[in-house]
C-alpha cells in the first residue's frame, strides 16, 4: 500500500513538472504593462489559433496595431514571439502562469520587463 501511495504521489508531481501550456490556453486577449524609462506602457496582446497555428496582434494603449510574428510555445510554459515596430524587431518572452504572465521585451539595446493577465 505504501508503494502505491508513493507511486501516485510521484505521478502527481510529475504531471505538474511536465505540464505544458497549449495554444488553446494562450488564445484570447492579454492586457500587458511594459515598464519603460518614460513610465508604464499598456495595451493588449490578442492571440488566436488559425489553421492550427498561433497568430496575433499587439494593440498599444494609443490604438496602434502591430502584427505578431514567429510565435512559439517553448519548454517551461514560455511563450515567445516577435513584433516589428518601425523596422526594429522586439523579442518578447513570457512565462505563463495560469492567467498571468511575466517576462521581458528586448531588442538590440533595450531589455524591459513586461507583466500582464488574461482578460475574460
Amino acid at each position: 500500500m505504501k508503494k502505491l501511495l508513493f507511486v501516485l504521489f510521484v505521478l502527481g508531481i510529475s504531471t505538474q513538472i511536465f505540464a505544458k501550456i497549449t495554444a488553446k490556453q494562450v488564445t484570447g486577449n492579454w492586457k500587458y504593462t511594459i515598464e519603460t524609462d518614460q513610465g508604464p506602457m499598456t495595451g493588449l496582446i490578442k492571440l488566436i489559433e488559425k489553421e492550427g497555428n498561433l497568430a496575433g496582434t499587439v494593440v498599444t494603449g494609443e490604438g496602434s496595431t502591430m502584427p505578431i510574428s514567429k510565435i512559439e510555445i517553448k519548454e517551461e510554459d514560455i511563450l515567445y514571439f516577435e513584433v516589428v515596430v518601425d523596422y526594429e524587431v522586439f523579442k518578447v518572452t513570457l512565462k505563463i502562469e495560469g492567467k498571468k504572465f511575466a517576462g521581458t521585451v528586448t531588442n538590440y539595446d533595450v531589455k524591459v520587463p513586461i507583466t500582464g493577465e488574461k482578460q475574460e
